[in-house]
């Protein structure tokens, strides 16, 4: 039998990168994904990367996760992508504008400093399409951008088989294996693997690989729309990925194009990945709205993929002490491909080292249990 020290199940971002991390520690290590690596909600992301979130861990977490993409390429040898065009939020309600007041404070102290407010006038100057007449202010970090998804995937793959990782595609996981309380291995469609410590990395479905173990995980999808329109030179490419807060419409330079978005927050979770085109049409209101020119866009391409959503919005990080032996990686609420290199980096130091670098204890399955949920409100 097949047996490895590590079996990771999901090979979108999370799983790619973690392979990586441990691999490059030595760990022996086999990651399976049913389909095709980064297939999923990884392949079907907008590749947004910012570091403007309400928690502090959240956005020490970013700030890890920004150095590492800025190195990504000498790393592993496979390019990123990474464009800091910046991230501009748009706020049209007062309480947005004391929100993001508290938050840009707190930035500050952990070390963010390069974040900063942005007057109507200067926004608009910054994107020429955007309609600003509403506009109260806004937050601007040149630091945060937009990255590949399938680089990034591609790139961690990669440098984890040449590091001795197997990673395995078409390979589906049909059960874990329990014993006196600890996991003691995987069936898969491909056969069995004898192993210790199991990873969830599966994102939306990070619930059904938790139910083969007995355990609850608080996941659940949701799906989410992105449309890329055709050559639309109003937009250049330094143009910031701008986020109207109050409706959550988001776009940003793609190619000669521009890509938008904008979540159904009426639409309950489901596994559900066709485009609703009735909705799209609502996209592209908001988006004449916020910024007029695009009324005139053309939709080249669009495709939906599903957030892994937690009840707080925050991804479930580390160990389960109901289960020894089985780890999350998941529930990153729509972050994941942004958080990926950084949760990747802590966990694999929570593993070998017993602490990493930040302290990610606030992200622990157990704080469903004792109810001591704080909600990550920056959420598009």
């Amino acid at each position: 039998m097949e047996s490895a020290d590590v079996v990771i199940v999901g090979g979108g971002i999370s799983g790619c990168a973690l392979a990586y991390q441990l691999a490059k520690r030595k760990v022996d290590v086999v990651l399976l994904e049913r389909e095709t690596l980064g297939s999923q909600s990884t392949g079907k992301c907008a590749g947004g990367v910012r570091q403007q979130f309400s928690t502090e861990d959240n956005v020490r977490v970013m700030r890890l996760s920004v150095k590492l993409l800025e190195s990504f390429e000498q790393e592993t040898g496979h390019p990123a992508d990474f464009r800091q065009i910046g991230y501009l939020f748009v706020f049209t309600q007062p309480q947005q504008v004391e929100d993001f007041r508290h938050n840009m404070e707190m930035w500050h102290r952990v070390g963010l400093t390069e974040a900063r407010w942005v007057d109507a006038a200067e926004a608009a100057k910054m994107v020429p399409v955007l309609n600003v007449d509403d506009v109260l202010g806004c937050t601007f970090c040149p630091t945060d951008g937009i990255a590949s998804p399938n680089d990034v995937t591609v790139g961690y793959a990669a440098a984890a088989r040449r590091l001795g990782a197997r990673l395995k595609e078409g390979v589906e996981v049909t059960g874990i294996d329990i014993a006196s309380g600890r996991v003691q291995g995987v069936r898969t469609s491909g056969g069995d693997i004898a192993t210790r410590l199991v990873i969830n990395c599966a994102g939306p479905w990070a619930a059904s690989i938790g139910r083969m173990v007995g355990l609850e995980i608080p996941v659940l999808p949701y799906r989410r729309h992105i449309a890329v329109t055709g050559s639309f030179p109003a937009v250049p490419r330094s143009t910031p990925m701008t986020v109207d807060f109050h409706t959550s419409l988001y776009f940003h330079p793609e190619g000669d194009g521009v890509l938008m978005g904008m979540s159904d927050r009426t639409e309950p979770p489901a596994y559900v990945t066709d485009v609703n085109w009735d909705f799209l049409e609502k996209v592209f209101e908001q988006a004449a709205r916020r910024a007029p020119a695009l009324a005139s866009a053309g939709v080249k391409t669009a495709w939906a993929g599903l957030y892994e959503s937690t009840p707080d919005h925050q991804a479930i990080l580390g160990p389960i002490a109901e289960v020894e032996g089985f780890w999350c990686a998941t529930g990153f609420s729509g972050h994941g491909f942004m958080q990926a290199p950084a949760a990747s980096l802590l966990l694999t130091q929570l593993l070998l080292d017993k602490k990493s670098e930040i302290d990610i204890s606030s992200f622990a399955f157990e704080r469903f249990a004792r109810g001591s949920l704080v909600t990550e409100r920056n959420i598009i």
